[in-house]
């Protein structure tokens, strides 16, 4: 599939289809909403009231998607999904990762082949625009689909600047990595492997030291202190040379890390940077990645990549 990032209208894009930044009522509302029912007029409209009247009485829900008609666009369908609300402290990289997922399978459904998508939920819904670019290309790229072009169509020219550096920021290419990950000697991934593997119930229970005056009398900093077999396996995972800085920004894998099991190792090994880099950066960060499942998913894609003869 090629990805595209283009600055102009999206209600004037010649495609198969068009998504809507649409809100759960399905009954217009402003922004690329707005602009997409007014151009295309009263026969999308008609059908949102429809799906409203069937299985949709309550609204659609966020990070879903729906078809309708394109009206008057020059297009045959317009598919609608929900965006969510950025709130600070709450994690909505799923939900909006969810909307372009669900906004391909719909695509699918209707044979489109070529779809328009706009910046969806950084307009009223305040989602930062840099993270959503990230989790918009990251899981565009990696969501299995018929569709053959996926146009990112950003209206004024900092959201497609915005983009536009996030689309490069994604080298050096799956490709490369795994040419890197190719150079990892054999016993090096054995004894990763069965490191993981001896991990127990009690070495995933981080402690933490520090906290106390020292003989100076300087207050220590709290510090995770790992299981011999956790500070092993952080020595063991490979790390590769990516931005994984600007790689993690928005992420649906940070959140979701059994999606690594449909990804790219690449994916896997980029993650694995992530958590190795971070822990300099912010200790703990490694402890928790072996709490919530995260390394697990790291070494099982990187597993099946090497038994599959890499």
């Amino acid at each position: 599939m090629r990805i595209t990032i283009v600055r102009g209208d999206i209600t004037e894009q010649q495609v198969d289809a068009v998504v809507n930044a649409a809100n759960s009522s399905l009954l217009g509302g402003g922004g690329v909403d707005g602009a997409i029912h007014r151009r295309g007029g009263p026969a999308i409209l008609e059908e949102c009231r429809k799906l409203r009247a069937g299985h949709l009485g309550g609204g659609l829900p966020t990070g879903q998607a729906v078809a309708t008609t394109a009206g008057d666009l020059p297009a045959r369908w317009v598919v609608h999904t929900v965006g969510p609300v950025h709130t600070e402290g709450q994690d909505n990289i799923g939900l909006l990762a969810s909307c372009f997922r669900e906004s391909l399978r719909v695509a699918d459904e209707v044979g489109a082949r070529t779809v328009a998508f706009p910046a969806i939920s950084t307009g009223v819904y305040r989602y930062p625009l840099e993270e959503a670019a990230y989790v918009s290309l990251w899981t565009l790229a990696r969501t299995p689909t018929a569709v053959e072009e996926v146009r990112l169509v950003l209206f004024d020219h900092e959201a497609h600047d915005t983009f536009d550096r996030a689309h490069q920021s994604l080298d050096p290419s799956d490709a490369e990595i795994e040419e890197q990950l190719k150079s990892v000697p054999e016993d090096s991934w054995r004894e990763l492997f069965e490191v993981a593997e001896s991990l127990t119930d009690e070495d995933r229970e981080v402690s933490w030291g520090g906290g106390q005056k020292s003989e100076t009398g300087a207050i220590q900093m709290p510090y995770p202190v790992y299981s011999d077999r956790v500070s092993h396996l952080r020595r063991s995972l490979p790390s590769v040379v990516v931005d994984w800085m600007k790689w993690m920004r928005g992420n649906p894998l940070l959140t979701e890390p059994a999606r690594l099991a449909g990804a790219p190792v690449a994916d896997a090994a980029r993650l694995a940077t992530v958590y190795l880099r971070g822990e300099r950066f912010n200790e703990g960060v490694f402890g928790r990645a072996v709490q919530d499942g995260s390394v697990d998913a790291i070494v099982d894609r990187l597993r099946t990549w090497v038994e599959n003869g890499c």
